[in-house]
Protein backbone atom coordinates (compact mmCIF):
# COMPACT_ATOMS: atom_id res chain seq x y z
CA UNK A 1 0.00 0.00 0.00
CA UNK A 2 1.97 2.54 -1.55
CA UNK A 3 2.23 5.79 -3.76
CA UNK A 4 5.19 6.09 -6.03
CA UNK A 5 6.34 8.98 -7.64
CA UNK A 6 8.22 8.30 -11.53
CA UNK A 7 9.47 10.83 -13.79
CA UNK A 8 9.80 10.50 -17.42
CA UNK A 9 12.35 12.90 -18.66
CA UNK A 10 12.49 12.13 -22.28
CA UNK A 11 10.20 14.70 -23.49
CA UNK A 12 12.26 17.06 -21.13
CA UNK A 13 15.62 16.48 -22.09
CA UNK A 14 14.35 17.30 -26.24
CA UNK A 15 14.43 21.23 -25.21
CA UNK A 16 17.86 21.31 -23.07
CA UNK A 17 21.43 22.02 -23.55
CA UNK A 18 23.96 19.26 -23.45
CA UNK A 19 25.02 21.11 -20.15
CA UNK A 20 21.17 21.16 -18.78
CA UNK A 21 20.28 17.50 -19.98
CA UNK A 22 23.52 16.21 -17.84
CA UNK A 23 22.06 17.46 -14.49
CA UNK A 24 18.38 16.25 -15.21
CA UNK A 25 18.57 12.86 -13.99
CA UNK A 26 19.99 14.61 -10.33
CA UNK A 27 17.44 17.04 -10.47
CA UNK A 28 14.63 15.13 -10.78
CA UNK A 29 15.68 12.59 -7.97
CA UNK A 30 16.23 15.52 -5.86
CA UNK A 31 12.82 17.24 -6.77
CA UNK A 32 11.23 13.68 -6.53
CA UNK A 33 12.70 13.30 -2.64
CA UNK A 34 11.35 17.00 -2.21
CA UNK A 35 8.40 16.46 -3.29
CA UNK A 36 8.12 13.02 -0.33
CA UNK A 37 9.62 15.02 2.68
CA UNK A 38 13.50 13.33 1.56
CA UNK A 39 16.65 14.84 2.62
CA UNK A 40 18.04 17.84 4.78
CA UNK A 41 15.35 20.38 5.19
CA UNK A 42 12.74 18.39 4.60
CA UNK A 43 11.56 16.92 8.02
CA UNK A 44 7.93 17.13 9.34
CA UNK A 45 6.95 18.11 5.69
CA UNK A 46 3.93 19.16 4.22
CA UNK A 47 3.01 16.32 2.83
CA UNK A 48 2.58 14.18 6.14
CA UNK A 49 0.78 17.12 7.26
CA UNK A 50 -2.11 16.91 4.68
CA UNK A 51 -2.29 13.28 4.89
CA UNK A 52 -2.80 13.58 8.47
CA UNK A 53 -5.50 16.42 8.41
CA UNK A 54 -7.44 14.05 5.96
CA UNK A 55 -7.71 11.37 7.99
CA UNK A 56 -8.84 13.72 10.73
CA UNK A 57 -11.67 14.94 8.02
CA UNK A 58 -12.41 11.34 7.25
CA UNK A 59 -11.91 8.77 9.96
CA UNK A 60 -12.92 8.96 13.43
CA UNK A 61 -10.27 10.53 15.72
CA UNK A 62 -6.80 9.08 14.20
CA UNK A 63 -4.17 8.55 16.68
CA UNK A 64 -0.87 10.37 16.46
CA UNK A 65 0.98 7.78 15.52
CA UNK A 66 -1.22 6.72 12.71
CA UNK A 67 -0.83 9.84 11.41
CA UNK A 68 2.67 9.72 10.91
CA UNK A 69 3.14 5.71 10.23
CA UNK A 70 4.43 6.08 6.68
CA UNK A 71 8.10 5.43 5.87
CA UNK A 72 9.85 6.85 2.50
CA UNK A 73 12.04 5.04 -0.50
CA UNK A 74 14.71 7.72 -1.72
CA UNK A 75 14.85 8.15 -5.62
CA UNK A 76 18.36 8.60 -7.30
CA UNK A 77 19.83 10.03 -10.81
CA UNK A 78 20.07 6.53 -12.01
CA UNK A 79 16.65 4.89 -9.92
CA UNK A 80 13.60 8.04 -10.92
CA UNK A 81 11.51 6.56 -8.34
CA UNK A 82 10.31 7.39 -4.88
CA UNK A 83 7.61 5.81 -2.69
CA UNK A 84 5.45 6.92 0.48
CA UNK A 85 3.84 3.92 1.88
CA UNK A 86 2.25 3.16 5.57
CA UNK A 87 4.46 1.42 7.68
CA UNK A 88 3.66 -2.19 8.02
CA UNK A 89 2.01 -2.14 11.61
CA UNK A 90 -0.12 0.46 10.53
CA UNK A 91 -0.96 -1.21 6.67
CA UNK A 92 -2.50 -3.89 8.52
CA UNK A 93 -5.81 -1.63 9.38
CA UNK A 94 -4.99 1.33 7.35
CA UNK A 95 -5.63 -1.09 4.24
CA UNK A 96 -9.53 -1.49 4.79
CA UNK A 97 -9.75 2.49 5.45
CA UNK A 98 -8.18 2.95 2.21
CA UNK A 99 -9.39 0.13 -0.12
CA UNK A 100 -12.55 -1.17 2.02
CA UNK A 101 -13.13 -5.11 2.12
CA UNK A 102 -13.69 -8.05 4.70
CA UNK A 103 -11.12 -8.69 6.94
CA UNK A 104 -11.33 -12.31 8.35
CA UNK A 105 -8.89 -14.93 10.49
CA UNK A 106 -8.76 -18.18 12.42
CA UNK A 107 -9.49 -15.71 15.43
CA UNK A 108 -12.56 -13.65 16.89
CA UNK A 109 -12.61 -10.38 16.33
CA UNK A 110 -13.57 -7.60 19.44
CA UNK A 111 -16.03 -5.60 17.82
CA UNK A 112 -17.11 -2.81 20.36
CA UNK A 113 -20.92 -2.02 19.77
CA UNK A 114 -22.48 1.03 20.51
CA UNK A 115 -23.18 0.44 24.14
CA UNK A 116 -18.93 0.00 25.05
CA UNK A 117 -17.23 3.51 26.08
CA UNK A 118 -14.37 3.63 24.27
CA UNK A 119 -11.39 5.67 24.08
CA UNK A 120 -11.31 9.52 22.14
CA UNK A 121 -9.68 7.60 19.11
CA UNK A 122 -12.67 5.12 19.18
CA UNK A 123 -10.83 2.35 20.43
CA UNK A 124 -11.69 -0.39 23.25
CA UNK A 125 -9.38 1.27 26.29
CA UNK A 126 -6.57 -1.03 26.77
CA UNK A 127 -7.60 -3.81 25.10
CA UNK A 128 -4.72 -5.39 25.45
CA UNK A 129 -5.41 -6.24 28.82
CA UNK A 130 -8.73 -7.86 28.17
CA UNK A 131 -12.23 -6.47 27.07
CA UNK A 132 -14.27 -7.49 29.99
CA UNK A 133 -13.63 -4.26 31.65
CA UNK A 134 -16.49 -3.87 34.80
CA UNK A 135 -16.85 -7.13 37.77
CA UNK A 136 -20.89 -7.03 35.54
CA UNK A 137 -19.63 -7.92 32.64
CA UNK A 138 -19.47 -11.83 31.26
CA UNK A 139 -18.27 -13.51 27.82
CA UNK A 140 -21.58 -14.85 26.70
CA UNK A 141 -23.53 -16.85 23.91
CA UNK A 142 -26.80 -15.12 24.09
CA UNK A 143 -28.98 -16.59 20.81
CA UNK A 144 -25.93 -17.49 18.78
CA UNK A 145 -23.89 -13.99 19.71
CA UNK A 146 -20.97 -14.38 21.43
CA UNK A 147 -19.75 -11.09 23.27
CA UNK A 148 -19.17 -9.55 26.12
CA UNK A 149 -22.62 -9.02 28.29
CA UNK A 150 -23.12 -6.69 30.47
CA UNK A 151 -25.67 -8.00 33.73
CA UNK A 152 -28.01 -5.36 35.63
CA UNK A 153 -29.50 -5.62 38.72
CA UNK A 154 -33.16 -6.01 37.12
CA UNK A 155 -31.10 -9.06 35.03
CA UNK A 156 -31.04 -7.73 31.72
CA UNK A 157 -28.29 -7.71 29.67
CA UNK A 158 -26.71 -5.17 27.23
CA UNK A 159 -24.37 -6.29 24.40
CA UNK A 160 -21.02 -4.69 24.68
CA UNK A 161 -18.44 -5.96 22.59
CA UNK A 162 -19.34 -8.49 20.08
CA UNK A 163 -16.83 -11.63 18.70
CA UNK A 164 -17.45 -12.21 15.04
CA UNK A 165 -15.56 -13.96 12.69
CA UNK A 166 -14.79 -11.13 10.26
CA UNK A 167 -15.43 -7.27 9.68
CA UNK A 168 -16.72 -5.57 6.73
CA UNK A 169 -15.26 -1.93 6.34
CA UNK A 170 -16.35 0.79 3.57
CA UNK A 171 -13.44 2.97 1.96
CA UNK A 172 -12.86 5.90 3.89
CA UNK A 173 -9.71 7.34 3.30
CA UNK A 174 -8.65 8.60 -0.22
CA UNK A 175 -4.98 7.93 -0.07
CA UNK A 176 -3.78 7.63 -3.30
CA UNK A 177 -5.99 10.26 -4.29
CA UNK A 178 -4.63 12.89 -1.87
CA UNK A 179 -1.20 12.12 -2.13
CA UNK A 180 -1.35 11.86 -6.50
CA UNK A 181 -2.86 15.68 -5.90
CA UNK A 182 0.09 17.02 -3.35
CA UNK A 183 2.66 15.65 -6.12
CA UNK A 184 0.79 17.14 -8.83
CA UNK A 185 0.51 20.40 -7.05
CA UNK A 186 4.56 20.20 -5.83
CA UNK A 187 6.53 18.07 -7.87
CA UNK A 188 7.19 21.17 -10.75
CA UNK A 189 8.04 23.58 -8.42
CA UNK A 190 10.36 21.66 -6.72
CA UNK A 191 12.29 20.34 -10.10
CA UNK A 192 12.97 24.09 -10.95
CA UNK A 193 14.05 25.01 -8.22
CA UNK A 194 16.30 21.85 -7.89
CA UNK A 195 17.15 22.08 -11.24
CA UNK A 196 18.42 25.79 -11.00
CA UNK A 197 20.36 24.69 -8.39
CA UNK A 198 21.85 22.04 -9.86
CA UNK A 199 22.90 24.22 -12.75
CA UNK A 200 24.57 26.66 -10.23
CA UNK A 201 26.90 24.25 -8.98
CA UNK A 202 27.61 22.25 -11.51
CA UNK A 203 31.01 22.08 -12.99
Amino acid sequence: MQVNIKDNIKEVTKWTTNAQKKQIPFATAMAINATLGIGKGNTGNKLDKVLGQQMEHKLNNPTPATKKAFYRLRATKTNLTGVLGFKDWAAKYMQYQIEGGTRASGKKFAIPTSNAKLNKYGNIPNKRAGVVKKKNQKIMTIKGMTGVYEVHKDKTLKLIVAFKNSATYKAKFPFYKIAAGYVNNNFSKNFIKEMNKALKTAK
